[in-house]
């Protein structure tokens, strides 16, 4: 027997909406504008020949219609959801989609990619690089990483400080000892973080402090490769500098003076479920969050 179904994107539309209380966040969840929520409750209103939505105050209310809806259609939602999660992960698409900052993924998460293929060789990992706004681009990734909190959903899972860095290489006719040394030198900045310097420099109760000149580039990374080809001092997030400490491609300056950043968080594309990729991908993430990566205190050669 032929089956009368809505329309599914009206009805996603709606349990959007009806789960968040409002046009507008259901938009922003979804990727798309107040008004395209709007049309597609209007047209699943259509065809079930039923209000759902009334005007309340400011903003909207279910009916008694509406509310009846919503709980059925939540449930066959996630139980369609998790049908298909369960389908594509014993017989089909094995791909993640993991969206990340441009340095982050090039020194923090690429060398770390092995560890995970080995522990779930089945998976697919398929990188992108962006700073977006993740409601900009949520049709676009499973998994998104940004320095900093990205809603109540997003969790943290690697802490960092950072400190300025330079070349071992460091002329020696302009030595750094005190902080006062850092005006005969050029200052790497990177525009994306271009508070790191002014902040450190606050901090370290040196604020006047402004460099012989500056430098400035984007993405981070570029900052942070200029410092390893000697061109002069960046300042540099403990994550993302450890393998060159370690590897002895950078120093660090003042390692005793390390100043706290926003912590990297992970998000679930809103919408979705944490299905077993996804899950598998957070788990391996915050385990390697907490590993050893902060090796500025210990490697230091310059002090105050």
């Amino acid at each position: 027997m032929r089956r009368r179904l809505p329309p599914l994107n009206a009805v996603k539309a709606f349990e959007c909406a009806g789960r968040l209380g409002s046009f507008a966040a259901a938009g922003a969840e979804l990727g798309v504008t107040h008004g395209a929520i709007s049309r597609q409750v209007a047209i699943l209103e259509d065809w079930l020949g039923l209000r759902l939505f009334v005007k309340h105050g400011r903003g909207l209310a279910l009916t008694t219609a509406g509310r009846q809806f919503l709980v059925e259609a939540t449930g066959l939602l996630d139980g369609l959801a998790a049908a298909s999660e369960a389908m594509t992960w014993r017989h089909g698409s094995r791909l993640l989609r993991v969206n990340a900052p441009q340095t982050f993924t090039m020194r923090w998460l690429i060398p770390r990619l092995p560890s995970f293929a080995a522990l779930y060789p089945e998976v697919e990992i398929r990188l992108s690089a962006s700073i977006a706004p993740v409601e900009t681009i949520a049709d676009r990734f499973d998994i998104a990483i940004r320095r900093g909190a990205m809603g109540a959903a997003s969790t943290p899972f690697l802490a960092e400080t950072c400190v300025p860095v330079a070349s071992p290489s460091l002329p020696a006719d302009r030595p750094v000892v005190q902080l006062r040394d850092l005006d005969a030198h050029t200052l790497l900045h990177a525009e994306s973080v271009a508070h790191l310097w002014p902040d450190w420099l606050r901090q370290a109760n040196c604020p006047d402090v402004r460099g012989r000149s500056q430098l400035r580039f984007e993405p981070l990374y570029h900052s942070l490769q200029a410092a390893i080809d000697g061109v002069d001092i960046a300042i540099g997030p403990s994550a993302l500098v450890a393998s060159d400490i370690a590897q002895g491609r950078l120093v660090p300056l003042f390692p005793d003076r390390p100043m706290g950043m926003a912590d990297f968080h992970l998000l679930v594309a809103p919408g979705r479920d944490a299905g077993r990729r996804r899950l598998a991908f957070r788990n391996w993430i915050e385990t390697a969050g907490l590993g050893p990566h902060d090796s500025i205190a210990a490697a230091g050669r310059f002090t105050s």
